[in-house]
């Protein structure tokens, strides 16, 4: 996310920029709540990655042990450590099962998370009555626009940057694909499937030639991919409430309520340890 700028004045405004946001106090909890759920996903997009280093250090340590033991023996110093197990066991136990399908669900909510505010500001509603869950359940094309214009179109700049991929995929595959994870933590049958980013060359190439044999057009997108629409989505949700404020400040500020009032009611309540002074 960008820098925020928090000011003084009563008045519900936002004002969104390429590197940093000027937002009214009441709007602050959305902002925290949208920084606290991308920092989960980073964290858990980036889990591998921080083992692999883990497990790279901690090889470079067990060669170095390796050298200086060898030093040891050269120069004839009696020294003898015993260790539990083998050192190199202990760097496989840093070997971890990649969970795609995982990684997936939890973007997936996020976007909800992106569509439920979504809904609150372009509906005015907050869910005292269900409405928000209804249109959610109910109106299939509310959230056919949403996706086409906040996730596939030009105006998000990820799609914009790999269109030539991107732009096999339709709102139906994102659904199906969302609808197949959540609710049977399997893949879709529409079209849509899941790699890991490290296979994105192969993925290419294994789409041209299930197309070549006429097994329609199968596109392969990663975590990373969906990751970064969702971001690119979230900035493009932002800017629209920036002009939207500078277009209509009235409508901007009575419409921002019913997101404020979701955030406050739904959205989880982060403690940390440093607040509990226990």
């Amino acid at each position: 996310m960008c820098k925020l700028n928090v000011m003084p004045e009563k008045s519900t405004y936002l004002l969104f920029g390429e590197n940093k946001a000027i937002i009214s106090p009441d709007i602050v909890p959305v902002f925290t709540f949208l920084i606290e759920i991308e920092k989960e996903i980073e964290s858990i997009l980036g889990f591998q990655k921080k083992l692999d280093e883990i497990r790279n250090q901690y090889l470079d340590t067990i060669n170095f042990i390796q050298f200086l033991s060898k030093k040891l023996k050269e120069n004839d110093i009696d020294f003898e450590y015993r260790l539990k197990e083998r050192p190199e066991l202990i760097a496989e136990k840093l070997i971890f099962h990649l969970p795609l399908r995982s990684q997936m669900i939890v973007l997936f909510a996020s976007m909800e998370v992106l569509y439920f505010l979504h809904i609150a500001y372009e509906k005015e509603i907050d869910d005292d009555d269900d409405k928000m869950k209804e249109v959610a359940m109910k109106d299939k094309d509310f959230l056919k626009k949403f996706i086409n214009h906040f996730l596939l179109s030009e105006e998000n700049d990820y799609y914009k940057n790999n269109k030539s991929r991107l732009s096999k995929i339709d709102s139906k595959k994102i659904r199906e694909l969302r609808n197949s994870l959540t609710h049977f933590f399997s893949l879709s049958s529409y079209g849509l499937s899941v790699i890991p980013k490290v296979l994105d060359e192969k993925a290419r190439k294994l789409e041209a030639l299930l197309k070549k044999n006429k097994h329609g057009n199968i596109v392969f997108i990663s975590p990373e991919d969906l990751h970064e629409l969702i971001k690119y989505a979230n900035h493009l949700r932002m800017k629209k409430w920036s002009d939207d404020f500078q277009n209509n400040p009235t409508d901007f500020r009575r419409k921002m309520l019913f997101v404020i009032n979701v955030v406050k009611k739904h959205g989880a309540i982060i403690v940390y340890d440093k607040d509990l002074n226990i």
